[in-house]
């Protein structure tokens, strides 16, 4: 059950890389159409959707790494005060 789980993540994980990209350029495009707009849209959207993207895929990728965690049973211990060196 712990692999299902995790393969999960692995499909969100490419969801979330693709969809924002592909969501904001059919925008763009669907605006440029609609209302006579040049092509700067679809540059300015374009990136926009790569900075959503990239910023999905990061928070993607730390939940992804805490559910590795979780299914691992190990995880990092926080050095407390009195352990550092």
């Amino acid at each position: 059950m712990k692999i299902l789980n995790l393969l999960m993540w692995v499909g969100q994980f490419g969801f979330s890389i693709i969809f924002p990209t592909l969501f904001f350029l059919l925008v763009a495009v669907w605006l440029q159409q609609k209302f006579l707009l040049g092509g700067w849209i679809i540059v300015v959207f374009g990136i926009l959707g790569v900075l959503t993207s990239v910023s999905t895929t990061k928070s993607c990728l730390c939940a992804l790494r805490k559910a590795a965690e979780e299914a691992s049973g190990q995880r990092e211990t926080p050095i407390s005060f009195n352990d550092h060196s």
